[in-house]
């Protein structure tokens, strides 16, 4: 999943990406300080509409570099001082657009030098609002938090300003480049209302304000839960001794604490053989924040109607996928979603019916399944008849040597190479840093192209998923390209007991998952930071690393990222994989069904034109697709973070890029899936051109043809003829937990 500093739609900065910091050693600092500065035709432009001398310019890198890359040590109110700074100094490069007459006005002191004010103030908030999500400082977490939503609140006065749509309007592109970044540059101006009068305007303006608001306290309030659920011994019969003992207990020792973090519930509801301990879980997963963010919710979806209106749309979702979206409307989505429906019915019911004859096996008074004994029952059928056990798969996992199989596989398929960065500066010490050369074939030196860190352990505060954030992004700056910095953050079991942390298979899949969405921020050589990276359309953002999930099903690749953690020279056994090939597509019909509820909630939310009950709606939706009674007093909607943070009327585009993923894979299957020719071509072609070109045609020039969804049948084992499956792999996203 992308994560985001979340500027409402009209963000060129991001698209749901947020932000970094930390500090590196001193050879980073010697790189970063040794970067080409922006080109002369950008500085020095007083009166020509440049927020900035170079000398200024210089003093905030310095500030935000000096101790290393991103910071993430602050005094009292500095974090905010620099935001501000950032913010001030942006208002002062728009203002002086703005200024221009119509003599004075350019392509490179208007378009440009816009383009360049956003990019400019991205590399400085980003980093800053991103301590929101890390930062173990209770103060530098608020302060974080604060910086976001001034940035959000910026974005949504700066392009709603008719003064600067009117200075680059009448521009004229001289390059291919150039034009692509002026269409975009004056869609996104035009999609938050500059084509409507004044007063609709400074309308649309207040409630763009407003939903800022409501989504960054929605986000805010998730990020800071603590909800845990208290449970005797008993009730936790059944999960494994390292997780029992690594929680902590009640004052009076009788209890442990489980927390709501996907890596407690997850444990808790596949293992716990109490099926009230599970409904505790359950209970307690899908009622976090739920006053408050429910609320929070409906308000948002409310505000989201007017402005849809006020644009003149029938509803938000028709008004979101009206630009930036392959789909072009809501009816192209829900014929989609509404055909998946119908091609997974069946599957789901025979997963259901294979889970209720389980459980009648030791409970033969059973007469239907409950939601928390979904994944109870699923895991231990699978462990029944696959022979099957994630503690045992565990063990030939550990972090560490994945991640380094991980690095070993992405090098050789895309032509780069990972170097921990020793003694850097980072916001926990578990957090570490990479530098990121290039080694393909036809470069003629290792060149560092960019950075990632890596935070993997779970802490207070700490954002409770797995998503990747862009701290810095890529861009042409004069003669050198500007060096992106991410960051992937997820939340693994913690060492204990004396093993280091251990990945069950999921959790490796989605880290290849993540990771590919590192590489698409990175890898970027787009020459503007508002189309580089993954700056793509919303509903094709997956693709790639859906594609990437494939990998760690490939004997060959697990040969590399496996390693028993008592003797790495010990590989995950061929007849284990065997057995997790045979079980790849167990359950898979509910998952979908499951990942298909949550999108048509999502476009029932967002096609509607008046009051929406959130719980209501999403357990009706719920009920008539599984079969299954949501949970009683659930309000499942006040955690569904996706909504408030950049996939409102998204949602499907989990679905509709997998489409793409799966037919992108077929050219890695019919080669070899470490071919670094094919690696070359996808890396030149999908990874690196950002929005620079329409993904249909990127898409052809990678397949050779035009893309079609026979993988995606095959894969789902739905569609004409019931196609065998490919090796497709499977997005496993932490919200579709029930």
């Amino acid at each position: 999943m992308l994560n985001r500093n979340y500027a409402p739609r009209f963000a060129l900065l991001a698209t749901f990406l947020p932000l970094g910091t930390g500090a590196s050693c001193q050879a980073i600092q010697q790189v970063l300080q040794t970067e080409t500065p922006p080109p002369k035709k950008f500085m020095n432009l007083k009166n020509t509409g440049r927020i900035q001398s170079v000398q200024q310019r210089e003093t905030m890198k310095t500030e935000m570099t000096s101790s290393g890359l991103i910071r993430s040590e602050f005094k009292p109110g500095e974090l905010t001082r620099l935001c501000q700074a950032a913010l001030d100094q942006a208002q002062t490069g728009a203002d002086a657009i703005s200024k221009l007459t119509e003599t004075q006005r350019s392509f490179e002191n208007s378009v440009l030098a816009l383009e360049s004010i956003r990019a400019e103030l991205a590399d400085a908030t980003l980093p800053l609002g991103f301590m929101k999500y890390v930062s173990t400082d209770p103060g530098i977490h608020a302060e974080g938090a604060q910086c976001e939503q001034m940035t959000g609140e910026f974005e949504v006065k700066l392009m709603g300003r008719r003064d600067l749509y009117s200075a680059i309007k009448s521009q004229k592109p001289r390059t291919p480049e150039e034009k692509r970044l002026l269409e975009k540059t004056l869609e996104s101006f035009e999609s938050n209302g500059l084509k409507l009068p004044d007063a609709a305007l400074a309308q649309v303006t207040q409630l763009f304000t407003q939903l800022n608001d409501l989504q960054n306290a929605f986000s805010d309030h998730l990020n800071n839960d603590q909800t845990s659920v208290e449970l005797t011994t008993e009730e936790l019969e059944g999960v494994s001794q390292d997780f029992l003992s690594r929680l902590k207990k009640t004052p009076d020792a009788k209890r442990s604490i489980v927390t709501t973090k996907i890596t407690d519930y997850e444990h808790v509801m596949q293992n716990a053989k109490s099926e009230s301990a599970r409904a505790k879980m359950a209970f307690a997963y899908n009622n976090r924040q739920a006053q408050v963010n429910t609320e929070l919710l409906e308000k948002a979806l409310q505000v989201r109607q007017q402005i849809a209106a006020l644009m003149g749309y029938k509803n938000w979702a028709d008004y979101q996928l009206s630009t930036g979206r392959m789909a072009k409307n809501s009816t192209e989505v829900m014929n989609f979603l509404d055909n998946l429906r119908v091609q997974l019915a069946e599957s789901n019911r025979k997963d259901l019916d294979q889970l209720l004859q389980f459980k009648k096996s030791y409970d033969p008074s059973a007469t239907d399944i409950k939601v928390w004994d979904v994944p109870y029952l699923s895991y231990q059928l699978k462990k029944k008849e696959f022979q099957l056990d994630d503690e045992q798969i565990r063990e030939y996992f550990p972090a560490d040597t994945v991640v380094q199989g991980l690095f070993e596989i992405y090098s050789q398929i895309l032509g780069v190479k990972f170097q921990l960065v020793e003694g850097a500066k980072t916001w926990s010490p578990d957090v570490k840093l990479y530098q990121i050369t290039d080694s393909k074939m036809d470069s003629k030196s290792d060149q560092v192209i960019g950075y990632f860190y890596a935070d993997f352990i779970p802490r207070p505060n700490k954002y409770s998923h797995f998503a990747a954030f862009t701290l810095h992004k890529g861009r042409v700056l004069g003669d050198s390209y500007s060096k992106p910095i991410s960051a992937i953050v997820g939340n693994f079991n913690p060492p204990s007991n004396g093993k280091p942390s251990l990945l069950n298979h999921n959790e490796v899949v989605t880290l290849f998952h993540e990771f590919g969405h590192i590489m698409h921020q990175t890898l970027t050589r787009a020459p503007y930071g508002s189309l580089s990276g993954s700056s793509v359309p919303r509903d094709f953002v997956e693709a790639p690393s859906q594609m990437l999930e494939n990998w760690p099903w490939q004997e060959k690749v697990l040969n590399l990222i496996s390693g028993h953690y008592q003797n790495p020279s010990k590989k995950l056994p061929p007849e284990v994989l065997k057995k997790m090939l045979m079980a790849r597509d167990y359950q898979q019909g509910y998952f979908y069904t499951r990942q298909l509820t949550l999108a048509l909630t999502d476009m029932a939310y967002h096609t509607a034109t008046g009051p929406v009950d959130v719980t209501l709606t999403y357990n009706r939706i719920f009920k008539e697709l599984t079969g299954i009674n949501p949970v009683e007093g659930g309000h499942f909607a006040a955690s569904f973070g996706h909504l408030m943070g950049g996939y409102d009327a998204g949602y499907y585009g989990y679905l509709w890029s997998l489409v793409y993923a799966t037919d992108l894979f077929t050219v890695f299957e019919n080669t070899d899936i470490l071919n670094p020719q094919t690696g070359k071509k996808y890396r030149e072609l999908i990874l690196e051109k950002g929005d620079m070109e329409e993904i249909p045609s990127l898409l052809i020039q990678f397949l050779g043809r035009p893309p079609n969804n026979d993988a995606f049948f095959r894969k789902l084992h739905v569609g004409p003829g019931n196609r065998e499956r490919t090796n497709q792999g499977q997005r496993r996203d932490n919200t579709t937990n029930p």
